[in-house]
């Protein structure tokens, strides 16, 4: 038996009401036992309070008792009703079997009718709740099984709205809720976006729940379901005056709230509540699937995007040679529409001379992770292109080959501007070996004739012509060098400023003068290169940072060449890096600081004017920078700077 049972016996006569009052509480220590004696103090009993039986009697002030049952039907249809009554006939049992009474007692009806009024009442109270528990039961499952064939309408569902259309349309016709709706949340608001007429009949058009505003908010924020059995009672209600009294109020994740509401009290069993609780999953599930497949759409719209952005070629090659991704680069450097290209076989955009190498470098990115091939694009209006490709594996999340993705680089202008080189080079190649033979075997002839002559002549004007072969034969080695240093820098290495300084130093006739290495660093440069550009800076300093060049009245012992010191650092300032050649010489002064790099000038007797230009072209074949300043001391300092950080 249920642990407590609550009786509501309506009657006016006392003597029949203290006798089954009395009886039923003696009987059953579990029940007690309200009166009423009227059919409107009864109704008005029910509409504030819960029992779990009636009793009434037949003839009743104002009423019958059959007319009453009829009145708690309307309220309770489940509600166990006895008829126990002193009075009646065969036509009001029959009335009251008709109006849906669950048992009908007479109070003169055989002995201790009492006792049996109190059998009868636990009876039927058991019987009803069994019946209610099997109904409730049926109706889960039923509910359940329907709530699963609507997950395919919510999968169906493109857009937020949808969904919240098909959960407010399966909470009215499948869980029999028809005062629901759905609000989603927009920044700090909850703002309705599907609803019933129903809500629409009790409180019109479901309102903005602003943040910390309503028992909405506070579901929504917390995640946590509530169930409200009379939310009057409630002083975070948002409308005070509202109709509704019960209210269930679920959230759906980030997305918003599920409302669902009645005006009645204690509405909702825990039937109703499970039942809720799965449609809000579907629809949080569905909800959540929108917001990754938008997630995933811009994403790949972002990504597509930056692709389409690039100048190269951006490719994905199936395992069976078709192209299954492209950028819009392709088609407009092949010409080929994007539906022919999904047509189309790799082997399509190559000539055939090209298939064979292609093929092979495709076979080679699936076998070793990765390759590069410099191949030729023919269009669809038959030009060739060379780019060069670099592909590399692309593997499934088993690790199985998937097929390959790569990039492709026009790299006309390098082949145009190799051609160009090639010519240079031939050009720089006839050059030189004129200079070294057309020019030197006419020369050595003519100083070998100067010492014949000499031998034949003694004048001062052989000591001349011996001087200007000398001039000449630096000429011409200025000449070779500066010509060759206009080559790229292609033999790059890692080599120590001390070391080349250090070796440097002992091809430079600076017996009078000291190096001193005051920093190191490691530098990245054509090692050959690197050298004459650094003998060419040290020995400008031993020519140039003696008194030769200066009056006699500004000669000091300072400045004297036995006293010359040459310095090699390092310069690591915030945004220039490199290293310089400094001495305490006379300097240069700053008006010709720009001039010493050009080609022929020279301040020295015996310079070619070429030493410096070396410098300068060396420098740039390597993107470095040099330039002239004046030292600590007064002297000449020149910098060479846009090397790579140290």
């Amino acid at each position: 038996m249920t642990d407590r049972i609550r009786v509501l016996h309506v009657d006016d006569d006392p003597a029949v009401v203290e006798a089954a009052t009395s009886a039923l509480e003696q009987e059953h220590c579990g029940i007690t036992v309200e009166t009423a004696t009227s059919v409107a103090d009864g109704i008005e009993r029910l509409d504030s309070d819960a029992f779990d039986c009636v009793v009434a009697g037949y003839d009743l002030p104002e009423q019958t008792g059959v007319e009453f049952l009829d009145a708690v039907r309307k309220r309770a249809p489940d509600l166990p009703f006895v008829l126990f009554t002193s009075e009646g006939s065969e036509a009001a049992a029959s009335d009251a079997i008709s109006a849906g009474v669950t048992e009908y007692l007479r109070v003169d009806g055989g002995a201790e009718p009492y006792a049996r009024l109190a059998h009868t009442v636990v009876d039927a109270v058991e019987r009803t709740a069994d019946n209610i528990e099997h109904a409730q039961s049926t109706r889960r499952e039923r509910a359940i099984e329907e709530l699963h064939s609507t997950a395919r309408a919510f999968m169906r569902a493109t857009t937020e709205d949808a969904v919240a259309q098909v959960t407010v349309d399966t909470a009215r016709t499948i869980l029999n809720m028809p005062a629901n709706g759905v609000h989603f949340a927009d920044g700090d608001s909850l703002y309705p976006v599907a609803w019933t007429e129903q809500v629409e009949e009790l409180i019109g058009t479901p309102p903005v729940f602003e943040a910390g505003e309503a028992l909405a908010w506070q579901a929504f924020e917390t995640g946590e379901a509530r169930v409200h059995d009379d939310i009057t009672s409630s002083p975070d209600r948002y409308n005070p005056e509202t109709d509704i009294r019960s209210e269930l109020i679920l959230p759906l994740g980030d997305h918003g709230v599920l409302l669902i509401g009645s005006s009645e009290v204690s509405a909702f069993d825990d039937t109703d509540v499970t039942l809720a609780r799965t449609l809000s999953v579907h629809a949080t599930a569905a909800l959540n699937r929108l917001d990754r497949d938008r997630q995933l759409r811009e994403e790949r719209e972002f990504i597509d995007q930056a692709l389409d952005t690039l100048d190269d070629l951006f490719y994905v090659i199936g395992t069976d040679g078709s192209l299954r991704r492209w950028n819009e680069r392709i088609p407009e450097v092949t010409g080929y529409s994007d539906d022919e290209i999904g047509d189309m076989a790799v082997a399509d955009f190559f000539p055939d001379d090209e298939h064979g190498a292609v093929e092979a470098a495709i076979d080679e990115t699936r076998t070793t992770g990765r390759v590069t091939l410099e191949a030729e694009i023919l269009t669809a209006d038959g030009e060739r292109i060379p780019y060069e490709f670099a592909g590399t594996r692309l593997t499934d999340a088993d690790g199985a080959v998937a097929g390959t993705v790569g990039i492709g680089r026009d790299i006309s202008q390098r082949r145009a501007y190799e051609r160009q080189l090639e010519r240079k080079n031939e050009r720089l190649d006839e050059f030189t070996s004129i200079v070294s033979h057309d020019l030197r075997n006419p020369l050595t002839v003519a100083e070998g004739n100067l010492e014949l002559a000499k031998t034949e002549c003694d004048s001062d004007y052989l000591d001349e012509v011996s001087r200007s072969h000398e001039r000449m034969r630096a000429l011409i080695d200025d000449l070779l060098t500066f010509a060759r240093a206009g080559e790229t820098a292609t033999d790059l290495e890692s080599v120590t400023l001390a070391n080349i300084a250090e070796e440097c130093w002992q091809t430079v006739e600076g017996d009078r003068a000291t190096l001193v290495v005051e920093a190191d660093r490691q530098i990245r440069a054509d090692t050959a290169k690197l050298r004459r550009l650094v003998s060419n800076l040290l020995r400008n300093s031993v020519e140039h940072g003696s008194t030769s060049a200066q009056a006699p009245s500004d000669r000091t012992a300072e400045h004297d060449e036995e006293n010359l010191t040459v310095r090699v650092g390092t310069v690591e300032d915030t945004d220039r890096h490199g290293f310089y050649v400094a001495d305490d010489g006379p300097g240069i002064p700053s008006e010709d600081r720009e001039q010493v790099f050009e080609g022929g000038y020279s301040t020295g007797e015996n310079g070619t004017g070429f030493g410096l230009k070396i410098v300068q072209r060396i420098a740039e074949v390597h993107g470095w920078t040099v330039t002239a300043t004046e030292s600590e001391a007064g002297g000449a300092r020149f910098e060479v700077t846009g090397l790579e950080p140290a």
